[in-house]
């Protein structure tokens, strides 16, 4: 495992979770993950299991959080095929995206967030990146919050305009 019981500790010290586990994706998990990415995610539509094909790619990077069996919470990044000559540009060998990351509300505000984002990028620090990338909706206040106070700096911005 990626996070040290020290962080889980803390945490649970902290926040009143007492059985908090970061733990890898399970296909047992399937069903749960589905359903809080369409309650709480902003996708452009629902999404389905063939959506979660993708995660096989790197399967160390999809994680969830979960307490007494009941997922509160996941995560899923993977690495980014970049060109070289961009990868020099940035002065980088290895980037990773950070996909997806989310956290039912009713757990929010407990430090989920932040101990599964810190365990992403410990898994790919691990694997061997040397930069994250992500993409976060202009909704997701509190998900960019969360980005920026773990470090992560706006390089874009992401447009789009309907043709009619």
């Amino acid at each position: 495992m990626f996070i040290t019981s020290d962080s889980i500790d803390t945490l649970n010290h902290i926040h009143k979770v007492t059985n908090l586990q970061i733990r890898r994706f399970e296909k047992r998990d399937t069903d749960s993950i589905i359903q809080l990415a369409n309650d709480y995610a902003l996708f452009d539509g629902p999404i389905n299991e063939e959506d979660l094909k993708v995660t096989h790619a790197f399967p160390e990077g999809f994680i969830v959080a979960e307490e007494d069996a009941n997922i509160m919470g996941f995560a899923f990044g993977y690495f980014r095929d970049i060109p070289t000559a961009v990868l020099e540009t940035w002065g980088v060998s290895k980037v990773a995206t950070i996909e997806l990351l989310v956290i039912n509300p009713r757990y929010g505000k407990q430090g989920i967030g932040t101990l599964l984002l810190e365990s992403l990028i410990e898994i790919f620090k691990q694997s061997g990146a040397d930069m994250i990338g992500l993409t976060c909706p202009v909704k997701a206040d509190q998900a960019r919050h969360l980005y920026e106070k773990a470090g992560f700096k706006i390089s874009a911005y992401h447009m789009r305009k309907r043709l009619d």
